[in-house]
């Protein structure tokens, strides 16, 4: 009560606090309500336009019912065979015999035909081919009869006409088609072909088309002018005249609102609320109707009302807790003001900053009881936290405990049975982590986890938990009879879980397997020790499966480093560019590292190309050229690569490529020796005397070996060369410049005109003054 008296004494906090309280009710509950007002009104107006559509698609088969009627009646008028039947007075018995035989024939022909009648006027007569007509004792012919001549109805010709045949209630059972040699309405004074088609041809294909992927929606109707309904099967709900009455109202007065032949009206039929759209006219002076039921109809839109006030309830506490959060940090200054003012009030005397103290701990109470609540929301999430905290923090807990926990959240562990630990960790984690997005990590996490749970689960209890991202744990239990065979098919599992995340992810899985444990306690010790195995990776490469037996030498090896002969033989090979002596030497190493502890092999290979690279420093301080590759790569190697098999081909690599910078010398000196003589040449080509042999003792190489040298290396000799050089300087000037002929010559280092022209004539097909004349003109 003294948290409540907090807000009741300070005004100003309480028209904060209602203010943005009621701010996000408004907009909440004005935002569920427009949304779903906003659906109904849509689902209405989808619906209706589905409704007319089958109603048109109806008008469209009776259309195409009477105009295949209509056909079949004018190949029936011209009938030869059935004239003598429609206008005969004194009918031959042979002439008879053919026209039921041509009536039957028909019949047979159109699978759309009830039966058919001709009356011939001449007689009083009807003839019909049903056995109802011919064998009942005339009940069939006699109703047929009074409803032909009837004289206060008259029968349109050529046109559908619902009519009841067969059934005693007055439902449509048959449509009429009465066709005569006039188009005038039908009377008793002609004679005339009367076919009956079936309803169910018409009703059934809409009901069909209607129940397509919503089964009983509705009910399609036939309405006479006075509103009678009439259908195939007639619901007993709409038998009631009480019920046709309010119908046809509630159509006509909506005609008379809207004006048009279709459209829909809602109201109560029998009680229950009714959606019914209406066609008017498909066959002259008859409605389709088409009734469904409302509740129905809004059924997803109810639903999605109630979702919605639901959401708005969970998103208006949430509104609220923001609201006191926001009102009190509006409040703060105000807060802080009372604060203060508390310690001017003597000690005696309670200040109001006491209730906010209280308010402020009991605010801190309901935020750390909500982030409790969110974390404990889901019954999944609290069974994965318990068992991640079995494996991390197991020592938190006593025995006692943990059983408690077990069989609390039903967790699939074995108790009493021994139990392992498989830890699964994904190859190439550092590539992956940095190209996957989070999406597909979350995605692989999830797949990894319920793949390996489920197929180890069909063998052994299981339980499957993800940790820290780039693994995933199984706690396995060993039932007696499992216990009995020590487990001996889970690293047979486990490679069926590696090739399934294989061949259908792509990701290559490595597992490390604990030895067996009594207690539940000793789940973190045995994850730590699955974990801690499960990095022997290093030693046994991609998808492996490692047993503590697998590295019982690797654990009780104490050596930390390789022998110094070792390393002293490698440096020496590689600078004597001796590739079989330092891959000899780099196996050597290696197959020691495969024997260490798993955090001494690390150290021991970093110190190996520590070593490497110190070698090459040293070479490459000898050398007059420098190789051709990053030196500080070389130390990286142990950090990127994630087994020792890759880290001995890369490192393999790398002494093949230092020893192929270790060839012989004199194809070094050769490349100085020739880059410097064209250095030379391109410095001195203006002077008369530069020479072959002048270049020769520039270099102090003989003029013979020289020439040798440079034509070996260039296919063209050293003079030649030379003169290339100069052609080339008196082509730019003579294009560049406006010195004469004589003087570019000399430029170029010519001293006999008659020789330079002829050099220049055979290199460009021109003499110089030739040549400077076609580019000017150019």
């Amino acid at each position: 009560m003294k948290g409540f008296g907090f807000y009741k004494s300070k005004k100003y906090l309480q028209r904060v606090l209602s203010s943005i309280m009621l701010s996000m009710v408004i907009v909440l509950l004005a935002s569920s309500f427009a949304n779903t007002y906003l659906l109904e009104k849509s689902v209405k107006r989808i619906q209706e336009e589905s409704n007319l559509k089958v109603l048109t698609q109806m008008q469209y088969n009776f259309s195409y019912m009477n105009e295949i009627i209509t056909h079949l009646s004018n190949f029936v008028m011209k009938d030869n065979l059935l004239i003598p039947l429609m206008f005969d007075e004194n009918l031959p018995k042979m002439d008879l015999i053919r026209g039921y035989q041509r009536m039957s024939s028909i019949m047979e022909s159109s699978s759309f035909l009830h039966s058919m009648v001709v009356y011939n006027h001449s007689q009083g007569e009807i003839y019909g081919t049903t056995s109802n007509f011919l064998l009942d004792g005339g009940v069939t012919k006699k109703k047929i009869q009074n409803w032909l001549l009837d004289p206060s109805q008259k029968h349109e010709t050529s046109r559908l006409i619902p009519v009841s045949l067969e059934r005693d209630d007055g439902q449509i059972d048959t449509f009429a088609f009465v066709v005569t040699d006039s188009l005038k309405p039908f009377s008793a004074g002609e004679s005339a072909i009367i076919f009956y088609i079936k309803s169910d041809w018409v009703f059934d294909s809409l009901k069909k088309m209607n129940d397509t992927g919503s089964p009983s929606q509705g009910d399609i109707l036939m309405a006479d002018p006075k509103g009678h309904l009439y259908s195939s099967l007639l619901n007993p709900t709409y038998a009631n005249e009480q019920t046709q009455a309010a119908i046809h109202n509630y159509i006509t007065a909506h005609k008379r609102e809207t004006s048009e032949p279709s459209g829909f009206v809602i109201g109560d039929v029998e009680g229950k609320k009714s959606m019914i759209t209406y066609l008017a006219n498909p066959i002259p002076n008859w409605t389709i109707l088409y009734l469904q039921s409302y509740d129905k109809l809004m059924q997803d839109v109810t639903q999605t009302r109630v979702k919605s006030l639901v959401v708005s309830g969970i998103m208006l506490l949430i509104a609220i807790g923001i609201s006191v959060w926001l009102s009190y940090k509006l409040y703060h200054p105000i807060e802080d003001m009372l604060h203060r003012i508390r310690f001017q009030h003597p000690r005696e005397r309670p200040s109001r900053a006491t209730e906010g103290d209280e308010l402020h701990a009991m605010s801190e109470n309901y935020l750390k009881l909500s982030d409790t609540l969110q974390e404990i929301s889901s019954e999944h999430i609290v069974n994965k936290y318990y068992i991640r905290k079995f494996i991390t923090d197991g020592q938190l807990f006593s025995h006692q405990d943990m059983i408690a926990l077990i069989k609390k959240h039903e967790l699939n562990i074995a108790y009493p049975s021994e139990l392992l630990v498989c830890v699964l960790r994904l190859d190439h984690f550092e590539a992956y982590s940095r190209q996957t997005e989070v999406s597909l990590k979350k995605m692989h996490s999830f797949a990894i986890t319920n793949i390996a749970q489920e197929m180890m689960s069909k063998r052994y209890p299981c339980e499957a938990v993800e940790v820290w991202g780039d693994h995933v744990v199984l706690i396995v239990s060993l039932p007696d009879d499992a216990a009995n065979a020590q487990g001996a098919d889970i690293p047979a599992i486990i490679s069926d879980i590696q090739n399934t995340m294989q061949d259908f992810y792509g990701l290559s899985l490595s597992c490390g397997i604990s030895d067996r444990i009594s207690q539940v306690t000793h789940l973190s010790s045995a994850y730590s020790e699955a974990l801690q195995i499960s990095l022997y990776k290093l030693i046994y490469g991609y998808k492996s499966i490692i047993t503590s037996e697998m590295i019982q030498e690797n654990s009780a090896n104490k050596r930390v480093s390789i022998p110094e002969v070792i390393e002293r033989k490698l440096s020496e090979s590689l600078k004597k560019g001796l590739m079989t002596e330092a891959g000899i030497e780099l196996e050597k190493a290696f197959s020691l590292f495969a024997t260490f502890h798993y955090h001494d092999i690390h150290r021991a290979v970093t110190n190996l190309t520590w070593v490497i690279k110190y070698t090459v420093v040293e070479i490459m301080e000898n050398r007059v050229t420098k190789m051709s590759f990053n030196v500080d790569y070389i130390h990286h190697i142990p950090q990127e690569k994630e087994t020792l098999e890759e880290m001995y081909l890369s490192l393999l690599a790398l002494c093949a490529q230092i020893c192929e910078g270790q060839k012989p010398s004199n194809v070094e000196r050769n490349d100085m020796i020739l880059e410097t003589v064209k250095e030379l040449i391109g410095q001195k080509y203006a002077d008369i005397n530069l020479s072959q042999q002048s270049i020769a003792s520039t270099v102090k190489l003989s003029s013979a070996y020289l020439g040798k040298l440079f034509k070996d290396s260039y296919q063209l000799t050293l003079t030649e060369y030379i003169n290339e050089i100069r052609l080339k300087q008196a082509q730019l000037l003579l294009e560049n410049g406006d010195h004469t002929v004589l003087d570019i010559m000399e430029k170029c280092g010519y001293a006999n005109p008659s020789y330079f022209f002829r050099l220049f004539k055979a290199k460009f097909g021109s003499t110089p003054k030739e040549y400077r004349m076609k580019k000017s003109i150019s």
